[in-house]
């Protein structure tokens, strides 16, 4: 995305408030995913980073379970780690617990077969409750991110 559209799509967000922050998320996604796609974890820019695992778990949460987005990233060295370290260091205790509560080793080889225990599966039902409860937040939290960071963001379509 060209910095033109970049600047446009900010302007609009803006415009719109973080109430209709969900008619650009996507937009701000497909971004940072086209971007990065082929870019290890660990080397993807913070705000791109932070953006895209905090919708993706937002979003696996609404469409098949929270459960999954913690399965398909145990794969993933730190990655984790990292989202928890930011969400700490920015003040986001609460969100911060929640998204370790979900945490568990679906990468042992032990569950290959997806037999998790229950107790996991629970914890899971417990961190999509509460985005459910949150998903205001959520947006809002991602709209922050996005206007808080929105010279990074920029810096994106000149690259």
């Amino acid at each position: 995305m060209a910095h033109n559209a970049i600047t446009e799509l900010i302007a609009s967000v803006e415009l719109s408030g973080h109430e209709n922050f969900w008619k650009y998320d996507g937009e701000f996604f497909m971004l940072f995913y086209n971007k990065f796609k082929y870019t290890p974890c660990a080397d993807i820019p913070t705000i791109a980073f932070m953006y895209m695992e905090i919708n993706n778990w937002q979003g696996m949460s609404v469409r098949c379970g929270v459960w999954q987005y913690y399965e398909s990233g145990a794969f993933e060295k730190d990655k984790f780690e990292r989202v928890l370290s930011f969400l700490r260091a920015n003040g986001e205790m609460e969100m911060a617990d929640v998204y370790a509560h979900g945490i568990h080793d679906y990468a042992d080889e032990k569950y290959q077969k997806y037999d998790y225990p229950e107790e996991w599966l629970d914890d899971a039902e417990e961190v999509d409750e509460w985005l459910k409860n949150h998903e205001e937040y959520i947006y809002k939290w991602m709209y922050d991110l996005i206007l808080e960071h929105k010279n990074e963001v920029l810096r994106l379509g000149e690259e």
